[in-house]
């Protein structure tokens, strides 16, 4: 449902819409905005169709794999070639990345905040690349965490904080989750 309509039950606002096209014009690109689909293959495929014809890349958020209704992975691996299929990336895991029509594709998570981060760390690289722009900079700042963090090891793990600097240098105190 689009953000400010009338939320029914059993439904959820497309946050993701708008999250995502501001992230692709922060990162140099143009986005066109062809809204949410039902768990309907025959118009999802056709919209993918659709956007392939108009655009350089197609961004999907949703349908990754992970419920059983999930229909995006099975579009892109019909109209063209799954490259990757789940990254050690949490949260971001079930990120689907692939190539149609000689185009970038990619399959989001449909959680926000898995979304934004798998956004960042794959797509937001490849179109500032296509845009002739130089690699974002990363910025660093050291911090001590107070507190244990439990983590999965082998997976590149993102934690939402709050950065307060203090007497002795910068403090990360991890946010609970949550989107």
């Amino acid at each position: 449902v689009k953000p400010g309509e009338v939320l029914k039950p059993a439904k959820v606002y497309d946050s993701n819409g708008a999250i995502v096209a501001a992230a692709v014009a922060e990162a140099g690109g143009v986005a066109i905005g062809l809204g949410a689909y039902p768990d309907d293959e025959a118009a999802l495929e056709r919209a993918v169709r659709g956007a392939l014809a108009q655009a350089d890349m197609v961004v999907l958020s949703g349908g990754t794999s992970k419920g059983a209704g999930d229909l995006s992975h099975a579009i892109v691996s019909r109209l063209g070639d799954i490259v990757v299929h789940g990254v050690a990336l949490k949260p971001g895991k079930p990120l689907c990345l692939g190539v149609a029509q000689e185009k970038p594709i990619v399959v989001l998570p449909g959680f926000p905040t898995s979304a934004i981060f798998t956004f960042h760390a794959f797509v937001a690289p490849l179109i500032r690349a296509r845009a002739g722009l130089p690699p974002e900079a990363a910025q660093t700042v050291i911090a001590q965490v107070p507190v244990r963090v439990a983590s999965e090891l082998g997976r590149q793990e993102f934690v939402l904080v709050s950065l307060i600097e203090g007497e002795q240098g910068a403090v990360a105190f991890p946010i609970g989750k949550g989107s």
